[in-house]
């Protein structure tokens, strides 16, 4: 038994429209995919920044002729720019060990005398403290505050 379509105007413009809503979705889905993809790539830091930094002590004395003794870390201050990764060097220079950790990146440390402590991040806009443990004020020769700063 022979079955007959028989294609009405109707049909063809259904037909149409349903071709066109279907390219227009595939070429809407390639579109994002790309955009995805090349907005992962930007975000994704290229190069890396290397800051070295190392623990060192002032020494002094006071007007009573007793010894003082503070720790710090040099450079002070290190700058960085928002998205960029950064490569932290600290070099112990002075002093046997410090603990130490950098306030608001969930960053934790040692650093040894004679070695190399590397940290790497990503940074963010803020200024974010490098704090050390063992002298975090006056009575432990103190104190012995970094910043890295990040615009």
């Amino acid at each position: 038994m022979a079955t007959w379509w028989i294609v009405t105007k109707k049909h063809w413009r259904i037909g149409l429209i349903s071709v066109a809503a279907v390219m227009c979705v595939t070429a809407f889905w390639r579109y994002e995919t790309n955009r995805i993809q090349e907005n992962a790539a930007q975000s994704q830091p290229t190069e890396k920044r290397v800051i070295h930094m190392i623990t060192s002590e002032v020494k002094g004395k006071s007007e009573d002729g007793k010894e003082i003794e503070v720790y710090r870390f040099d450079p002070g201050t290190v700058p960085a720019n928002d998205g960029e990764l950064v490569e932290l060097r600290i070099r112990g220079v002075n002093g046997k060990q410090h603990d130490f950790f950098i306030e608001g990146m969930d960053i934790r440390g040692t650093i040894y005398k004679n070695k190399e402590t590397v940290v790497t991040f990503i940074a963010k806009e803020g200024i974010y403290p490098i704090i050390c443990a063992n002298h975090a004020d006056a009575a432990h020769e103190g104190p012995m505050i970094g910043y890295i700063v990040v615009d």
